[in-house]
């Protein structure tokens, strides 16, 4: 992303932001980052993930910046790369202080120096490495407004660092918060030798260093020379399209400069300048915070309102627009009424029609239950009716067989042995096509019954059969060739072998099964 700020013939300014996909640094770094994947060298990854998302918070895109920090954090977890974890957490603090949300941004500086700390213990890396650690630190005392811990924090860097960038930027801080401290002579000397190296060594860093100079300027009240470096680290930003996140705090200084200088349509029109920045920088409406959900929903709170009403009391006093700003918001609360009205009645529709496509097929399934239900009833009700014709054959069968019985003992007929043979065969084959046709209509029983009771024998499964039809004792003693005592005492050991107590009823227990 690039903002930039051009001047008009009358004197006026123009802010202009351009969102671009990628840069040419950007797009080496996800190339580099796509390699090692596709290489298998997470720990590569990691590292370029990590340099990349710093770069992506360096140019404002906030939003991969979370990602990717978040990406690699949980990477780096799953290898268990310590140093990457801490450099993970250095770059979430930044991105929460961005957002004021000072205490989360302390937690994440905070964790990242344990687990360096940790490393360095245990000899894994350099104490250099800490000079890391103590540099956002020092910076985040610093806008706390408490220079002193901020000066031990910068101690310590000095202490420990040994990259000549690193340095720089250090020295850079001391001389701002010596501006802080009121300390003018020694910040201004500090920033003189220091300039070229800024300049020449280090660009990328010069939006910073100018914005601090202005403020050095700014505390003397001497408004021309802060003006001038105020420009100058517009420009910087500009140039080089980095710290573009100061862009929108240098507008608000200038905005204040023009104020006690006297310039009040300057200072309104910078403070316009500073708010859309912000707008499009920091609000959760902006498409470059969109997926940034957990920052977004929870949007610095009771003190970024407080600050909101601020900077409408200061806009109102220098052009007297709050009517319009009113306007706007209650556009705003109306539109967002609407959009929730839209969704509730959204929502309650397809509730609604969900439940009634709900009750529709419970309604179905009923049906369909108690269609099955009256057709395995029907057909039991058949099967009961062929059974009892089985059993009045049977009983006919059997006295038939008896008077032969008596005819061959009297004569002693071979014909009469025969026919008793037969009628007996007979017998037997009725019982089998009873139980063919009763496993046809009710195919799951014996298997249902088997496995919930599986110590049953062949001969209580046919007595449990014929309890499912309601037979009577006299029937099954019939169908089952024996007497109705012996019918009975088979119904008691069963009733041993299902477990049933004395009130419960044996054939509506056969019946659930």
């Amino acid at each position: 992303m690039s903002i930039g700020l051009s001047q008009h013939k009358d004197g006026s300014y123009k802010l202009w932001i351009y969102q671009s996909q990628e840069d040419t640094l950007t797009r080496a770094l996800n190339t580099k980052w796509n390699n090692a994947l596709k290489s298998r060298d997470t720990l590569l990854a990691i590292q370029v993930l990590n340099h990349l998302s710093g770069v992506y918070c360096n140019r404002v895109n906030y939003s991969k910046s979370y990602d990717g920090y978040w990406k690699a954090l949980l990477l780096a977890d799953q290898k268990k790369d310590e140093q990457s974890k801490a450099a993970s957490y250095n770059g979430l603090g930044i991105l929460y202080s961005l957002y004021e949300r000072r205490d989360e941004a302390l937690k994440y500086y905070l964790a990242s120096l344990d687990i360096n700390l940790d490393l360095v213990k245990k000899g894994l890396i350099d104490r250099s490495a800490l000079s890391e650690n103590y540099f956002p630190l020092a910076v985040h005392y610093k806008y706390d407004q408490k220079p002193k811990i901020a000066h031990l924090y910068l101690d310590s860097c000095e202490r420990f660092q040994s990259d000549k960038a690193m340095n720089l930027y250090t020295t850079v801080e001391r001389g701002h918060l010596y501006v802080q401290e009121e300390k003018f002579e020694q910040a201004e000397q500090i920033f003189k030798q220091i300039e070229n190296q800024v300049t020449q060594s280090s660009p990328d860093f010069s939006p910073i260093f100018f914005s601090y100079q202005g403020d050095l300027y700014s505390a003397q009240q001497k408004f021309e020379q802060a003006t001038a470096y105020y420009i100058q680290s517009l420009k910087a930003a500009q140039r080089h399209s980095s710290h573009l996140n100061f862009v929108p705090d240098v507008y608000e200084k200038l905005s204040q400069l023009m104020s006690r200088w006297g310039k009040p349509e300057k200072a309104n029109e910078y403070l316009k300048l500073a708010n859309e920045i912000n707008e499009y920088l920091y609000s959760s409406r902006s498409p470059n915070n969109k997926h940034l959900l957990e920052i977004k929903d929870k949007f610095r709170l009771e003190q970024e309102r407080n600050a909101q009403l601020a900077k409408e009391r200061r806009l109102a006093a220098l052009e007297q627009e709050q009517q319009i700003a009113d306007l706007k918001i209650f556009l705003l609360i109306l539109s967002i009424g609407f959009l929730i009205s839209a969704g509730l009645f959204i929502f309650k529709y397809w509730r609604t029609k969900h439940k009634a496509e709900k009750k529709a097929l419970e309604v179905e399934k009923q049906k369909e239950a108690e269609k099955s239900q009256e057709i395995l009833s029907v057909k039991n009700k058949e099967l009961t009716l062929s059974t009892l014709q089985l059993i009045a054959k049977d009983e006919l069968l059997s006295n038939l067989k008896n008077g032969l019985s008596r005819i061959q003992k009297e004569s002693m007929s071979n014909e009469a042995g025969k026919l008793i043979k037969e009628i007996g065969l007979n017998k037997d084959q009725s019982w089998l096509e009873f139980e063919k046709r009763f496993t046809t209509v009710n195919n799951d029983f014996y298997k249902n019954i088997k496995n919930q009771f599986p110590n049953l024998t062949p001969y209580d499964l046919k007595i449990c059969a014929l309890l499912k039809l309601d037979f009577t004792g006299k029937e099954m003693a019939t169908l089952l060739g024996i007497s109705a005592e012996s019918a009975q005492t088979s119904r008691y050991r069963l009733r041993k072998k299902l477990r049933l107590k004395k009130e419960d009823n044996l054939v509506e227990f056969i019946n659930q099964v």
